[in-house]
């Protein structure tokens, strides 16, 4: 069991990741405690402890510490992993509304009940895949759970690099005391699985690459069809009572746009379609005639559409957001970056990655010659005004990610300095 566990959940090898809890409240939802990585390999010992419940010694430099729980991060020190995982962190989910979800995922998908009470999404590849296309495609299927409360990916980075102090972010496992586990696979019912049945349904959740790359929600196409994909899972999975007003009028902009002639009478069906129960004669028409006075834009930033945004797909649709000027010919986006010294940018360009420093972000020139360099291919060239309203557009709504601690330079000084005050030899 043990091999088999470990076997499901390989990720680096060089750290592990540790929970001490320091209390435990009856009527706290989430758990309160301590995570620290570690900075030397974990071993079989600790996996053994981690599936029994008992405590594990962790030598830190300071000496040691007893510690609860184990975490692992999914990439290894080739960037690479076999598994990853969505972060809900809504602690009392609706579990028929959560597996319709997981159903219109075109994978099989593990939900397991994570230690704080949520419910991680788990995603298992027969192979080793790149983390980036791992964590690409997780973000794609992101927004359906806007309800459940989607927080991180994991693999949280893309790209490892020990030398450089990057140790990457780490997830709780389950099955901690597997025998009487609070962290174990949801089943339909919203039982308890065993680690046995676990087991069962990793060997028949496994995907190849090939089926990552093609990883979607199966969402309600026509309809929507080319349109935002926050609305075309509103169709598919509901529409919450208190935002239906809200949504319709978001509604009757895609309808303006796709059926310009009979987009009055469209609001009327979809309102029959869509909305459960439906809204008034009175009230639906009272939306079409904010429509028809103003012609408002995508309100993207509010929470009735915000919680189900995917921008980065939406920008390319052809009834969706298309305020970056010059995107249809570029394909430019989406932007995300790392909170290091100095910041390390990703953009998009038609699709592939590109690494850059703030540097090449803001210079399109240079931007496009590492873009050539990194993908093989060189992206058409903007206007510079163009450009510049791309990239400002695109850092508001960009997605960050904390760095290690261990690879910021403050770290690394106070290191340098904690070693030559206590451990250097005085002459």
């Amino acid at each position: 069991m043990l091999k088999k566990f470990r076997n499901i959940f390989t990720g680096l090898e060089e750290r592990f990741g540790y929970h001490i809890t320091e209390h435990q409240n009856s009527s706290a939802t989430k758990k309160s405690g301590v995570s620290w990585t570690s900075d030397y390999n974990h071993d079989d010992s600790m996996w053994q402890a981690h599936l029994e419940g008992k405590k594990f010694n962790v030598k830190t430099k300071n000496g040691s510490i007893e510690a609860d729980s184990l975490g692992i991060c999914p990439i290894n020190k080739e960037s690479k992993c076999k598994w990853g995982a969505i972060d809900l962190d809504n602690y009392k989910p609706d579990l028929k509304e959560l597996f319709k979800k997981l159903k219109s995922i075109n994978v099989p998908v593990i939900p397991i009940r994570s230690k704080s009470g949520g419910v991680h999404v788990y995603v298992f590849s027969k192979e080793y895949v790149p983390a980036m296309l791992m964590r690409e495609k997780l973000h794609s299927i992101k927004h359906i759970f806007g309800v459940e409360k989607p927080d991180r990916i994991f693999p949280v980075q893309k790209y490892l690099d020990l030398d450089k102090g990057s140790a990457g972010s780490w997830i709780n496992i389950p099955y901690y005391n597997y025998q009487n586990t609070e962290r174990y696979m949801i089943k339909e019912d919203g039982s308890k699985a065993s680690i046995e049945e676990f087991f069962e349904a990793h060997e028949k959740s496994l995907i190849t690459i090939d089926q990552l790359k093609k990883l979607e929600c199966i969402l309600n196409g026509d309809d929507f069809k080319d349109g935002p994909p926050c609305l075309q899972t509103l169709a598919s999975f509901g529409i919450e009572r208190g935002a239906r007003d809200d949504v319709l009028l978001d509604m009757t902009r895609y309808l303006k746009m796709r059926f310009p002639e009979n987009w009055q009478n469209k609001t009327g069906e979809y309102n029959t379609k869509f909305f459960k129960p439906e809204l008034t004669y009175k009230e639906v028409q009272k939306v079409v005639q904010s429509r028809e006075k103003k012609d408002y834009a995508y309100r993207c930033n509010q929470d009735h559409l915000s919680k189900f945004c995917n921008k980065s797909e939406c920008i390319l649709r052809k009834f969706g957001v298309k305020s970056i000027k010059g995107l249809r010919n570029t394909a430019l986006g989406p932007l995300s970056y790392i909170r290091s010294t100095p910041r390390q940018w990703f953009l998009g360009f038609d699709g592939d990655e590109v690494k850059l420093n703030s540097k090449e972000l803001i210079n399109q020139q240079l931007a496009r010659e590492a873009a050539t360099e990194q993908t093989g291919k060189s992206p058409p060239r903007m206007k510079q005004v163009d450009w510049d309203t791309a990239v400002i557009e695109l850092q508001e709504r960009a997605t960050g990610e904390d760095a290690p601690e261990e690879s910021m330079p403050m770290f690394k000084l106070k290191e340098i300095m904690k070693d030559f005050c206590f451990k250097s030899r005085r002459s």
